[in-house]
């Protein structure tokens, strides 16, 4: 009896448990990297072993010589190989050995727990090939931009006016040689000193003014996938992503919002798709509504230029939200969807708590409510 899987040469992925449970008959697939587990029941005693031996070294149609399977037995072992792929257990050796000496091989290994082993590579590639726009190339900018290009982004935009100057260099990832240069530069210099011609930059040396001028930028262009990642803070993040929300719904684009940090909390901002989740104006009423009770009676103090205290942890623990909803938001799949949808979140440094705030779709909002 032929099968589909004659030639693979099947192992269970280093990441996963194979463990009898208390109960007899059950064990359980624990996935180590990603912290889930899933368990069978097993009427053949001859599957335990198959699985328990299971290192990559036979042909499938090897291991039904090895084990005398019957033709019940095959039908058996097909169903379950196909269970095994669909939840990630097993891979084909063959196929992982092909990328033992590729430089982003950990980020596909990731990856390969929540696709099938066969779609890793076009997952990754998804990936690699798609497009991210930061606005802002600061503390926590800069932090993104060197995250995102350590999973594997190939194409950036970086949107900054300003030079690196030495009180920059406590909290972002530029050098005391970048101290004069502009932002941009200094960002596209950093990765292009990682990987020979393997990313390519545009660097706009320009302050984010206009809906206008963010949609002429970005009209043209012909990655596959395009994220916007707001990092810009002036003359405040409200500001800023009013402006990128109008260009996101323009062009179709999803947007990140940062986040930040203040005092001893790092903002973690929402995560927004167009006419699918609550844009920056639904946020920015539901969190109206929500402080209303809190400042009602309170005169509030403005002042132009605040000077906060701040730590570099802070702005990258904001940009590594950042850069794991980018990787959820491009790989687009059903199993890991983004987190930060309709949430803005803060991590508190002395407690290390992250409260979450849920908001939904105000159904007055200009964007929002015209697409329903």
């Amino acid at each position: 009896m032929s099968s589909r899987y004659s030639d693979e040469c099947f192992r269970l992925r280093p990441s996963v448990s194979f463990v009898p449970m208390p109960q007899e008959g059950i064990y359980q697939f624990f996935v180590s990297d990603i912290r889930q587990s899933f368990n069978l029941v097993f009427s053949e005693e001859v599957f335990v072993k198959i699985l328990s031996n299971l290192d990559g070294k036979q042909p499938y149609n090897k291991l039904t010589e090895i084990y005398a399977l019957n033709d019940r037995q095959l039908v058996g072992l097909e169903r379950l190989f196909e269970l095994l792929i669909e939840r990630c257990a097993v891979e084909d050796a063959q196929v992982v050995a092909s990328r033992e000496s590729d430089p982003f091989r950990r980020v596909k290994t990731f990856i390969g727990s929540y696709v099938p082993y066969y779609d890793v590579e076009a997952a990754w590639q998804r990936v690699a090939d798609s497009h991210a726009v930061v606005i802002g190339a600061g503390g926590v900018g800069s932090w993104v931009v060197s995250l995102l290009a350590q999973l594997g982004i190939k194409h950036f935009t970086v949107l900054d006016d300003d030079v690196v100057k030495p009180h920059n260099l406590n909290r972002s990832l530029f050098s005391k040689g970048d101290v004069g240069s502009l932002k941009t530069l200094a960002l596209e210099k950093m990765l292009n000193s990682r990987r020979d011609e393997y990313y390519t930059v545009k660097a706009v040396e320009e302050k984010l003014e206009s809906s206008e001028r963010l949609i002429a930028l970005l009209r043209d262009d012909s990655q596959s996938q395009t994220v916007l990642i707001n990092c810009a803070d002036f003359p405040s993040v409200a500001h800023t992503s009013a402006i990128i929300n109008e260009a996101a719904f323009a062009l179709d684009l999803p947007y990140i919002i940062a986040g930040g940090y203040n005092m001893h909390l790092s903002l973690v901002g929402p995560t927004i798709i167009p006419g699918k989740t609550p844009c920056f104006h639904c946020i920015s009423h539901g969190m109206d509504q929500l402080k209303v009770a809190e400042i009602e009676g309170a005169e509030r103090v403005v002042k132009e230029h605040r000077n906060l205290g701040n730590l570099a942890p802070l702005a990258a623990i904001s940009a590594s939200f950042v850069a794991n909803e980018c990787l959820k938001l491009l790989l687009g799949l059903p199993n890991l969807k983004p987190t930060m949808i309709g949430k803005r979140g803060e991590f508190n440094f002395f407690t290390k708590k992250l409260v979450l705030e849920e908001y939904g779709v105000w159904d007055e909002c200009p964007y929002c409510a015209r697409r329903k």
